[in-house]
């Protein structure tokens, strides 16, 4: 007899700014061959398999998953997961973000070299189904959610191989965490509210964290961004400019020449024809 295939999920209606929220939550029986991606992820997102196998993708490299693994993604990365078509997996999750998500991972064996764990206690699922069955429809659920979410945080934490290791510093993750989602959306009308927003910080502290590591600001990074690739299609010669101008992030053709001008040095009808390269 086939297994019961089931799925469990709570999913807030709106995301908060705030140092820690829980996103979603859930657990689920797969049926086989079942998958999601390839895509990406607007927050961090973990998944504890406790049945089953499947593959997890990401930075380009499969990982055959069993029970006992986890596995996390993290904002802006492209990946893709699939149930076994023999021996599906059953896992429960969370998805989370805010100001010091970062830094609380940082904390853990994960890494952006180690997407992957395992434990063979079983406390990590049942940590996972705990802050599952805290959802609900009142602001105290919300709390109680995130309250939850710390433990299992702490527990990872506590339990990490290495606690004693380099640390990333959250002005380093939040200007990475940044720049994957501007390279990943600058074709569209971003703005540095929506950049901050993703990351899980107010304007200002992603201004700071720009200015640390890059040396410019989010918007100056924006847009020199958008300029690089607008040279690139127009070296293509197979667009408008006007054409170009919506595909790099500007609604507007004649301030995106404007801004060509100030930033390249020359018009966009000029480039490649009268400039020295």
């Amino acid at each position: 007899m086939e297994p019961l295939l089931f799925k469990d999920s709570f999913k807030l209606p709106e995301k908060p700014v705030a140092s820690l929220s829980v996103y979603n939550t859930g657990r689920q029986r797969c049926q086989a061959g079942y998958a999601w991606g390839p895509g990406v992820r607007d927050h961090y997102l973990v998944h504890c398999i406790t049945a089953g196998h499947g593959t997890y993708t990401v930075h380009g490299q499969a990982h055959a998953l069993r029970a006992g693994d986890m596995f996390l993604a993290r904002p802006g990365e492209t990946i893709h997961y699939a149930a076994d078509a023999r021996d599906p997996w059953t896992y429960c999750w969370v998805g989370f973000n805010g100001i010091d998500a970062a830094a609380f991972l940082s904390g853990t064996d994960f890494s952006g070299e180690k997407p992957v764990l395992h434990f063979d206690d079983d406390t990590p699922q049942r940590l996972l189904l705990d802050i599952f069955s805290a959802h609900g429809g009142q602001p105290f659920h919300a709390l109680r959610l995130t309250g939850r979410l710390c433990l299992f945080l702490s527990w990872l934490q506590e339990n990490a191989a290495h606690p004693g290791r380099q640390r990333v510093s959250p002005d380093e993750m939040y200007a990475k965490g940044a720049c994957a989602y501007i390279e990943n959306n600058y074709a569209n009308p971003i703005t540095v509210e929506d950049i901050a927003r993703h990351v899980g910080v107010c304007r200002s502290r992603l201004y700071r964290a720009f200015q640390q590591q890059l040396r410019v600001s989010p918007q100056q990074h924006l847009t020199r961004l958008r300029m690089r690739h607008a040279c690139a299609l127009l070296e293509k010669k197979e667009l408008s400019v006007k054409e170009i101008a919506f595909s790099v992030g500007f609604s507007d053709p004649l301030y995106f020449s404007r801004r060509f001008r100030e930033i390249v040095g020359c018009a966009p009808t000029e480039y490649g024809t009268n400039q020295t390269r």
